[in-house]
Formats: C-alpha cells, structure tokens, sequence
C-alpha cells in the first residue's frame, strides 16, 4: 500500500513539475487558447501619432520616445528599428502618407512654423526635407495653412486639409502647385460642391477607387458631431456628400480591405463596417479581443483601439501600448468567434 502511494505521489510532482515547465516562457510553449487570435506580431509602441504601410509591407510609426520624436520602422518580423529623431518641440502630433515610389510623407499641425509644409525622410531616413510648401491664400482673412491630414490619391497627387481655413487642396508636386477643392471657410458639416461645402476637423482621408472618404469631427463646445463623408469628382466640380453622422458616437479612423468592404473605428466600441449601398453601420468586433504570438498573449476592449489600418487582407491595430499586426483577419476572427 505505502508503495502504491509513494508511485501516486511521485507521479503527482512529475505532472506538477510539467506544468511548471509549460508556463515558463520558452519557445516549445504554442498551447492554443480558446477564443484567442493568432498575431503576426505585438510590438510595444508608446504615444503614436501615426503610423502608415509601406508596399512592402513595412510599418513606418512616428511617436513620443525618450529624447523626443522618433520615427520608427517595424519590418516583418515586429522588430523595432529607430530611423531618426525629431526635435519634440516641432514635431508632435503628425500624419503621415506615403509616397508610390516609397518615401513617407509627413505633415505637422502643431508646428506653426512648418504647418504649410509636406515634408519628406530622404538619405535613408536620416534627413528630413520640405518636400512642398503650400501657395499662401490670397485672401486678406485667411489664417495661416495648418495641414492636419493627409491623403496619397495614388496618382503622383495628394489631397490635403488645411484645419486653420477649412479647405481641402489637392497638391500636384508634379506642376509645384496646389489646387483649392471645398470648403467655405466656416467651422459647420455642410454638404454641396466647391465654395458651399463646410467642414468641422478633417482627421482622416482616404482614397479609394478614385473617391476620397473623410472623418470630419465638429466640436461645438457640448457635443462633437462626429461624420464620415465622401468627397468626389461629379460633373466637373467637387462633391461632398455625409455618409453617417453622429452625436453620440465617435470615428476615429477607416480602412478598405481586399474586398471592398470599409471598416471604421469607433470609440469606445469596436471596429464596424460601413455598408456603401445604405451607409448601415454593423458590428465587425466588439468586447474583448484575445491576441496571442509565440509566449505573449495579451487581451484587451475593441473599443480601446486608438489607431487601426488595413493593408489587403492584413489588419494593424495600436491598442494597449502595443502595435499588433493580424494577417487574414476576417478569416482569423470568425475562427476566433466559433
């Protein structure tokens, strides 16, 4: 009898032991968790601006890091890679595009110095240099140009939003000139062609199939209204035309994937999608997310995403001080929901 109990025992600390060895963090550790989505990778990232997408599928973020504005590359394989240092000061809340040919593209609203200036990282990333300074506006009341967004229309063009006069422009680095595309002047959602068009805050364009997308946030002092518009070319003028609108809820930004199909980021919510035949707004994710690679696994609410973009069918989110990168997503996450 005691030996019997002494080979239970022993075989006891044996499986106690195995357990321990499972959760120490070594490679061999690939246990599947229930519900959890597999990541191509997590990268810690802190205060982001902006990150964009290069074609080959390298991840360019710029960020508040410890000896001022850093951008930062992230190639295939999540590793971080510091390419160059800003001064703090200039530099802080940027937007960033890319060019077709590679370069990343950054405009700065909160440099008043340089905020009519598309700049551009040249000599591998250590300089960077205006690239196109915007024309001044020639009438006697306009404010200095403060570009907040900025858009690649894919066509060697970009479009602009110049926050201080509440214009868009389409810039033709080709021809050293900029064209005037919509808006008023005034701080309102107004709908209509050229001059009528009135715009609140311009966060985000996006160019698709030839049609711009905006997320443009009125702040009235009690409520934002919070909209996502369309913007394009219909009879030899500009078109502006609100999507969905909303005082309760807010966009924060909207990608296409492969398929056609618009995502938009809402806070405090989740990723939906927005049906362009009736501009119905669904749940994609909502709730917690599960996200695991190699021995990190991390969870966190879909609502407390702060940034997100779409490459084909490869989502990245920026959620709990991490930059995480999911490939196949769409079939990932129904496999998750199951």
């Amino acid at each position: 009898m005691k030996k019997k109990i002494l080979v239970v025992a022993a075989l006891q600390l044996f499986l106690m032991l195995g357990a321990c060895s499972s959760d120490s963090g070594s490679d061999a550790t690939t246990a599947e968790v229930k519900g959890e989505i597999k990541a191509d990778y997590l990268v810690d990232v802190v205060l982001t601006s902006d990150f964009v997408i290069g074609n080959d599928n390298v991840t360019y973020k710029i960020s508040e890091g410890t000896n001022g504005i850093e951008l930062i590359k992230i190639d295939l394989e999540g590793n971080a890679i510091l390419l160059n240092t800003l001064d703090f000061l200039k530099f802080n809340s940027s937007r960033l595009t890319m060019s077709n040919d590679g370069a990343v593209l950054l405009v700065v609203m909160n440099n008043s110095g340089d905020s009519d200036k598309i700049f551009r990282f040249e000599n591998n990333f250590l300089e960077l240099n205006p690239f196109y300074t915007m024309k001044p506006i020639s009438s006697p009341f306009a404010k200095k140009i403060g570009l907040n967004s900025i858009c690649n229309n894919n066509d060697n063009t970009y479009f602009v939003y110049d926050n201080n006069n509440k214009e868009i422009k389409r810039v033709i680095p080709s021809l050293s000139t900029d064209a005037f595309v919509a808006g008023s002047g005034k701080s309102e959602i107004k709908d209509g062609t050229g001059l009528d068009v009135g715009f609140g805050s311009v966060n985000q364009i996006i160019s698709h199939d030839n049609v711009l997308y905006l997320i443009d946030n009125l702040n009235t002092g009690t409520v934002i209204n919070s909209t996502i518009r369309k913007l394009e070319y219909v009879n030899n003028q500009w078109k502006v035309t609100t999507l969905i609108s909303s005082t309760t809820d807010r966009y924060d930004e909207m990608a296409f994937d492969a398929n056609n199909e618009l995502y938009v980021l809402v806070d405090r919510k989740g990723i939906f999608k927005l049906n362009l035949q009736d501009n119905a707004l669904t749940s994609f994710k909502e709730g917690g997310i599960k996200i695991g690679n190699k021995n990190s696994h991390i969870s966190f609410d879909a609502g407390f995403c702060e940034r997100m973009k779409i490459k084909g069918n490869d989502l990245y989110l920026i959620s709990v001080n991490r930059l995480i990168k999911i490939s196949d997503f769409q079939t990932k996450f129904a496999n998750a929901a199951k």
